[in-house]
């Protein structure tokens, strides 16, 4: 447990930990909102703590839509913390561990802001000195921002924030760390003048100034062509040729095989349903072959419970049976929230015990626009931090299947980390079926 902290602030998740530093989701009751503590304790030493406090303090004299706001800082009893912006808490580096890249699209408007922001940091006198993608936060619809300040120092200058800020940057865009290839050979629609850039400034011969300016004027990615209608017809032809073509090499082989006295196998007998059952022990070389489908066998859900850690631990618990009742008709939502996700709270979800192994989930009825985490842990587990985190994104479509790891029973968690408005006023999300198979 962290020290005692004033009781203006109320200890609501613990996050982990970012290096010595101990961070906390937590309510600020003076101005009823969601807060980050990042917390030293008394592991630390006397000059730790007055190394985090100096850059904190400092820190808080950046204001910048790309820095994360710094409330307050002070000092305690066995301890030091600091109060800042809650970001929603997805860094890059939680976006490459579930291998999600930076969006090619939001990278130069975010890659500027973040260099401009540690452009402002640097203005006063701060130097980060712990930039990689643990530090920078980045969601959906959201500036990304540059967090991390009070990380224990491992460079010292303002060049080293830069060069460590364009290797993070980079590794965010491609997936990989800086040293391979080049990232507009990775990145389709990337110009190669990205490139220049981030080498200039993993080279340390850009100030953050310099790297945010050159961000912000490169060309703008080029997407893809759409593609030409007459070259789809040409495509459809040369399929429907090919298929045309392969039917008869079929008629042909078998008319020159039966010439030549050498048996064809054929199907003993038919299902009822006209599909060919063929004698086990026969081997069959197939020139054109048929798709078979095989029905998925439903894993049964035998427990359901809402999961709102940052609300009244309940979210229209009545209608959670409409989720694994077989109708459509039928949905669970959630309730209706004035603000958007995450500047009220971190999410709101859904979780489901299995008894069985299962390989597949299909989710029936979810609002396009809606933002979503799949987890699963052995035993319900008491905060969101503590679930396994399996895959996150956000639907396209009402009807989304997704393939699952092994997992032997447990709980799956359906967390909807941002809900779209609703027509009719504030943010809602809803859910029609969710379904296990194997």
């Amino acid at each position: 447990m962290p020290p005692p902290l004033p009781d203006r602030f109320r200890l609501e998740v613990r996050l982990g930990r970012d290096g010595d530093i101990e961070q906390w989701l937590a309510t600020d009751l003076s101005l009823d909102r969601p807060v980050e503590i990042r917390v030293l304790g008394p592991d630390a030493d006397e000059a730790r703590r007055a190394e985090f406090l100096s850059s904190v303090r400092g820190a808080a004299a950046v204001s910048h839509p790309h820095f994360t706001w710094v409330y307050t800082a002070g000092q305690v009893p066995d301890g030091v913390y600091a109060v800042s912006e809650w970001t929603g808490g997805i860094s890059v580096e939680d976006r490459l561990r579930s291998s999600e890249t930076i969006p090619v699209e939001d990278f130069l408007p975010n890659g500027a802001g973040l260099a401009d922001a540690l452009a402002a940091l640097h203005a006063e006198g701060i130097v980060h000195g712990a930039i990689d993608t643990g530090c920078l936060f980045h969601a959906v619809a959201h500036a990304a921002k540059l967090g991390g300040v009070g990380r224990s120092p491992v460079t010292i200058t303002a060049v080293d924030d830069v060069r460590s800020l364009a290797a993070a940057l980079e590794e965010g865009l491609t997936g990989r760390p800086p040293g391979g290839p080049s990232p507009s050979e990775i990145v389709d629609g990337l110009s190669p003048q990205v490139d220049d850039i981030l080498a200039r400034a993993r080279s340390g011969r850009l100030t953050a100034r310099q790297f945010s300016d050159e961000l912000g004027a490169a060309p703008t990615p080029t997407p893809p062509p759409p593609e030409s209608p007459r070259f789809a017809r040409r495509l459809l032809l040369a399929a429907i040729t090919l298929v045309l073509a392969a039917t008869g090499l079929v008629f042909v082989g078998r008319v020159f095989l039966a010439d030549a006295g050498i048996p064809i196998l054929m199907p003993e007998s038919q299902s009822g349903d006209g599909d060919p059952i063929l004698p086990s022990s026969t081997v069959v070389v197939v020139a054109a072959a048929s798709s078979t489908t095989v029905p998925l066998e439903p894993v049964a859900v035998a427990e359901l419970s809402s999961v709102d850690p940052f609300g009244e631990n309940e979210e229209n618990d009545e209608r959670l049976p409409n989720l694994v009742d077989g109708d459509l008709d039928t949905v669970w939502r959630t309730e209706r929230y004035i603000d958007p996700f995450p500047s009220l709270k971190p999410g709101v979800g859904v979780a489901l015990r299995l008894v069985d192994a299962p390989k597949m989930l299909e989710l029936d009825g979810m609002v396009e626009g809606t933002g979503y985490q799949l987890g699963w842990s052995a035993q319900l587990p008491a905060t969101p931090d503590d679930w396994d985190l399996v895959t996150r994104s956000q639907a396209a479509g009402s009807a989304i299947a997704i393939q699952l790891p092994a997992r032997d029973g447990g709980w799956w968690s359906i967390w909807l980390t941002s809900l779209p408005a609703s027509p009719d006023g504030g943010h809602l999300g809803e859910l029609a079926e969710v379904r296990f198979t194997r």
